[in-house]
């Protein structure tokens, strides 16, 4: 068994492995990188990806990124470790635990301060494997609200909404900085390392992120990044709740618009919101409003972010259906550097 960086030339053989490990419970979906299978981490700044091979076949994969951050008001280096899955005929041969190995020597080669991972509450598996690594945790529950785009949503016709240009960058970099300044994470932008983002990052341009003008002031943005463009969601199977859910709304659909239950086979269709920012927490609503009915018009689905569960965020979701999803937040320090009590940020591109 041998642990190395993955190539280009493994871009197939890791599709149809990932293609072998279905997540979930309550909903059991499979995800693939696809059409390109490193898409996924080139919205990173710094990344590595690892695979394990038998007998130069891949049986597991994981990924990590490094990015600055904010730790107790000072700036530093994290890491986070994602994207790990094993095949199944391989699991509990020390698999999982070569490639975090990996990923963490290279997050110490890095400088990084500590490494951090999340997972679904209640993935006893995950979070055994990851307390047996030296993770401390939860750390942090954290919530990750689904907002199911299934109608249209009034806009005040006042609202000045439009896509954002290149000379709003510093605006933008301005309102995020404000929007999460305190959170331990958080790496504090600036015009430059938005533009860096958005040229990295596959299927991200200018137009997906959306400013809200005020007195001749940008006050609010919000991005919505199109995940279907570079990872396929399909559902393998429904628990019996998830299963008669559908049945009822399926008959309520003839009487008003309600949220679709997706069916065995079918594949989802989301978005990820990022990136957020506002002067006040108001000025998001016509915003959260408006992306939502330009995701209706794609054939998005659902549209996907990570809070904490006080976030004043949550005030603006009056009127949209949605789906809250615990999130627990596993941390593992290097040396004497670790997360406090003051609010944490994680950008939903780690979802």
């Amino acid at each position: 068994m041998d642990t190395r960086e993955a190539s280009p030339d493994d871009n197939q053989p890791l599709q149809e492995l990932q293609a072998r490990c279905p997540q979930g419970t309550t909903l059991v979906v499979s995800l693939v990188n696809t059409p390109d299978f490193f898409a996924r981490v080139k919205a990173y700044p710094t990344y590595r990806v690892y695979v394990t091979c038998e007998d130069d076949r891949i049986i597991g994969s994981g990924a990590v990124a490094v990015r600055d951050g904010m730790l107790d008001g000072r700036p530093c280096r994290v890491g986070y470790e994602f994207q790990a899955f094993v095949a199944p005929e391989a699991r509990r041969k020390g698999v999982a635990g070569a490639l975090h190995r990996c990923r963490e020597q290279y997050l110490i080669e890095q400088g990084a301060a500590l490494s951090y991972a999340l997972t679904l509450e209640g993935n006893s598996p995950a979070m055994a494997h990851l307390e047996y690594e030296g993770f401390v945790g939860p750390h942090r529950t954290l919530v990750m609200p689904i907002l199911h785009v299934y109608r249209e949503m009034s806009v005040p016709p006042t609202a000045k909404i439009r896509s954002a240009e290149r000379g709003d960058l510093p605006a933008v970099a301005e309102l995020m900085n404000h929007t999460w300044r305190g959170c331990d994470l958080y790496e504090p932008t600036s015009a430059e390392r938005l533009a860096a983002f958005i040229e990295r990052t596959p299927a991200y341009t200018l137009d997906d992120l959306l400013v809200l003008e005020s007195g001749g002031k940008v006050v609010a943005c919000l991005g919505c990044w199109d995940w279907s463009a570079i990872i396929r969601v399909s559902v393998e199977a429904l628990n019996w709740r998830l299963r008669m859910t559908r049945v009822m709304t399926d008959v309520m659909r003839w009487f008003r618009p309600t949220p679709m239950v997706p069916r065995i086979g079918a594949t989802l269709k989301q978005g990820c919101l990022t990136p957020i920012g506002f002067a006040a927490v108001e000025h998001l609503v016509p915003l959260l409003r408006y992306v939502n009915n330009r995701a209706l018009a794609r054939g998005i689905e659902q549209l996907l972010w990570l809070w904490e569960p006080s976030h004043p965020l949550l005030r603006c979701l009056k009127g949209f259906f949605r789906t809250d999803v615990a999130m627990c937040l596993y941390v593992k320090p290097f040396g004497d550097s670790t997360l406090g009590g003051s609010p944490v940020f994680v950008d939903a591109i780690d979802l």
